[in-house]
């Protein structure tokens, strides 16, 4: 059985560089389920995919005003 990754994972410490918030921050968020991860040995791991995911899911968009 062969098994090819072609997925990128991320941990939390590289993801608190990315989005520049605390590691406590990022594991609330997977703990209540806003950024997917997987566990291995008691360590997360976010794909490149989830993270874009979770970003996307939080942009702001601002109306313009007409005047």
């Amino acid at each position: 059985m062969s098994y090819k990754q072609t997925e990128e994972y991320l941990t939390v410490i590289e993801i608190t560089k990315i989005l520049r918030l605390s590691a406590l921050t990022i594991y609330k968020y997977i703990k209540e389920g806003k950024l997917l991860a997987i566990e291995f040995g008691g360590h997360y791991r976010v794909s490149r995919t989830s993270l874009q995911s979770f970003i996307d899911a939080h942009k702001v968009f601002i109306r313009k005003e007409t005047l």
